[in-house]
């Protein structure tokens, strides 16, 4: 398998995990059984388009901050799953919900890419016979 195609499920799954724990744990955030795929989706393409184009924006500005530049491409990210889910789908219900909900898929983005980055070098020699 594709080492690109390998990180993009790999973050798929995480992202799907990620955002069904911050609802369980947030009652303001609700997740429609029927439309929880589409809305793993939806974030994960979301955060693979949005991530470097907040990165090339924000690094001029905050480049000692990386941490704020991965908690405005989640919340981005979340903004977008919202405008673009139905509401019986994806719902983030007020400004707590938003801001924590942000900070705890935040807290799995960095748990992904330390996962992702290990079965993607564990993954490699695989692919490359």
């Amino acid at each position: 398998m594709n080492a690109r195609v390998l990180s993009f499920v790999v973050a798929a799954v995480a992202y799907g995990v990620t955002l069904t724990v911050a609802a369980l744990v947030l009652p303001g955030l609700h997740i429609g059984f029927l439309w929880a795929v589409f809305a793993w989706a939806l974030f994960t393409l979301s955060i693979t388009l949005l991530r470097p184009l907040i990165t090339r924006w924000l690094s001029a500005h905050v480049h000692r901050y990386t941490w704020v530049t991965g908690l405005v491409t989640v919340l981005a990210s979340l903004v977008v799953t919202s405008w673009l889910s139905p509401r019986s789908g994806f719902r983030i219900d007020n400004l707590l919900t938003w801001v924590l909900a942000t900070v705890i898929v935040w807290v799995g983005t960095l748990v992904y890419d330390v996962v992702d980055d290990r079965i993607v070098a564990a993954v490699r020699p695989l692919t490359e016979r």
